[in-house]
């Protein structure tokens, strides 16, 4: 037998459900802090969307449990049903909603996504659920898909009817049936093949989710492997290196790459240099005017709009630090700012940058559309700062673009421009290791916790330690970072 979510398995790459059959002791304890909050966004919009069906009765149990109650919700008359369950001898369904119409005399198959668009991974989806349900017993009408409205803007209550989206996708799944019950058979005799499927790794690994069991798969790539290459490869070219036994960027051949990231990522490797631009640098850096502010935000970014004029998805910003040089050489000063209380955090995080910013300077941030980004947004909603936040983007240099640019390119950075690649390498001694936090994903999602108040106030207050320490580190290492490049 085969679930909709193992079919998604195969779907994405067969191996994947192979392993997950045969292998699931391979599976990492813990999911991934990212993979929980998809995971919670989901059930959170779930129960949102829910709300349009007032009628609507929870299926309980699960497999055969489900499957039992089904029938005897839809015998004793429900007609809107949450986790509708079919079973066949092969196949296994849950429907988020399930609801009969009088006039087809039909069931119509809803599918709650958190997504804010149709994806392809949702049409395979859908016609797993059709496929199963009418294999079931059950006559199948409409098929279709509610994801969230990111037009939506709060304003007083969550208006559950403005926050979601319905999309009919009937047509596209008839066109798909015959494909996925071909691809249902082959995964069928997959899970009854005693050997582990060989497979070329492509680009499946993370699209169109992050497989659990990459570093299983990936064990046996060198340091510097073709998937890991600056401006990555398209399916054909890493196919057409897989064919040929070539799985280190050093042997590549000299003339096959053509974008200047990859040529530039391949000849560190090959040859076991560091490429610098002086000149560029020095032309870049020329930029600079003191005093120089260098920023990084953290942000919040929830499915369900937490406050008034903000859309689904849209960053709180609700966490800033600040390091200041005035003049070159100059006394380092830091300031800092973390909103501990569940509120719109924008008008207290702009008052401490404003009394901050004392005079006209470059701001140095680190992929800067994200800080330009959000001080928009900001000023949208504070017109009053709008001045401040433009007058802070017209002055914003990209430390980053340096090393995206391929100015300064080392093998150790493996195809990347992020700090935490750039950092380690240039500046040792400083180390995100070293925290309790040590990525922007947790970072983030910690802001919900610190904001709970329904948590420990010890708890909460090592976790301000430990977000202060996470945000300050990011701007002392452009700080550190910009010191080297200035020395050479």
């Amino acid at each position: 037998m085969i679930s909709k979510s193992q079919f998604i398995k195969y779907f994405q790459c067969y191996k994947y459900l192979w392993l997950y059959k045969f292998k699931k002791h391979l599976l990492p304890e813990e999911v991934s802090s990212q993979q929980q909050k998809l995971f919670d966004e989901g059930y959170l919009f779930e129960s949102y969307a829910q709300k349009i069906y007032p009628d609507g009765i929870k299926v309980e149990g699960m497999f055969d449990e489900a499957v039992a109650n089904t029938k005897k919700a839809i015998k004793e008359g429900h007609r809107i049903l949450f986790q509708a369950t079919a079973k066949t001898k092969t196949l296994f369904a849950m429907a988020d909603v399930f609801v009969w119409n009088d006039t087809t005399s039909k069931w119509h198959i809803f599918e709650i996504k958190s997504s804010t668009e149709v994806k392809n991974i949702h049409l395979i989806d859908l016609a797993f659920q059709k496929i199963c349900f009418e294999a079931a017993g059950y006559e199948i009408g409409s098929v279709n898909l509610i994801h969230v409205n990111n037009k939506y803007i709060k304003k007083g209550a969550i208006d559950h009817t403005k926050l979601t989206d319905f999309v009919s996708l009937t047509k596209d799944i008839d066109d798909l049936i015959k494909d996925v019950k071909f691809d249902i058979d082959k995964a069928l005799k997959l899970t009854e093949e005693p050997e582990e499927p060989d497979i070329k790794i492509l680009k499946q690994c993370k699209s169109p989710y992050e497989c659990p069991f990459i570093s299983y798969c990936w064990k046996d790539f060198p340091k510097h492997n073709i998937h890991n290459i600056a401006g990555g490869l398209s399916v054909n070219k890493l196919e057409d290196l897989m064919d040929r036994g070539i799985i280190d960027i050093k042997d590549i051949p000299e003339d096959y790459l053509t974008s200047k990231k990859s040529i530039l990522h391949h000849k560190v490797v090959k040859h076991e240099k560091t490429l610098i631009d002086k000149p560029n640098i020095q032309k870049e850096l020329a930029k600079l005017k003191y005093p120089l502010y260098f920023i990084d935000y953290e942000t919040y970014s929830p499915v369900i709009p937490m406050f008034d004029g903000y859309r689904p998805y849209q960053r709180i910003v609700f966490q800033v630090s600040l390091h200041v040089q005035e003049e070159p050489n100059s006394e380092l000063k830091h300031y800092e700012y973390l909103c501990r209380d569940k509120k719109d955090p924008t008008e207290a995080l702009s008052k401490e940058l404003q009394k901050r910013v004392t005079k006209p300077g470059t701001f140095i941030s680190w992929n800067a559309v994200f800080e330009k980004g959000c001080n928009k947004e900001m000023g949208i909603r504070l017109p009053e700062y709008q001045e401040f936040y433009s007058d802070m983007n017209n002055s914003m240099f990209d430390l980053m673009q340096i090393f995206r640019k391929g100015y300064y390119v080392d093998r150790d950075f493996h195809g990347s421009a992020s700090i935490k690649k750039v950092l380690p390498v240039l500046v040792p001694k400083l180390s995100y290791k070293d925290l309790n936090i040590q990525e922007g994903g947790t970072a983030s999602e910690s802001w919900a916790i610190l904001t709970d108040q329904k948590k420990e106030q010890q708890e909460k207050d090592k976790l301000y330690t430990d977000m202060l320490k996470y945000c300050e580190l990011d701007t002392l290492a452009m700080v550190e970072i910009l010191k080297f490049l200035q020395k050479l």
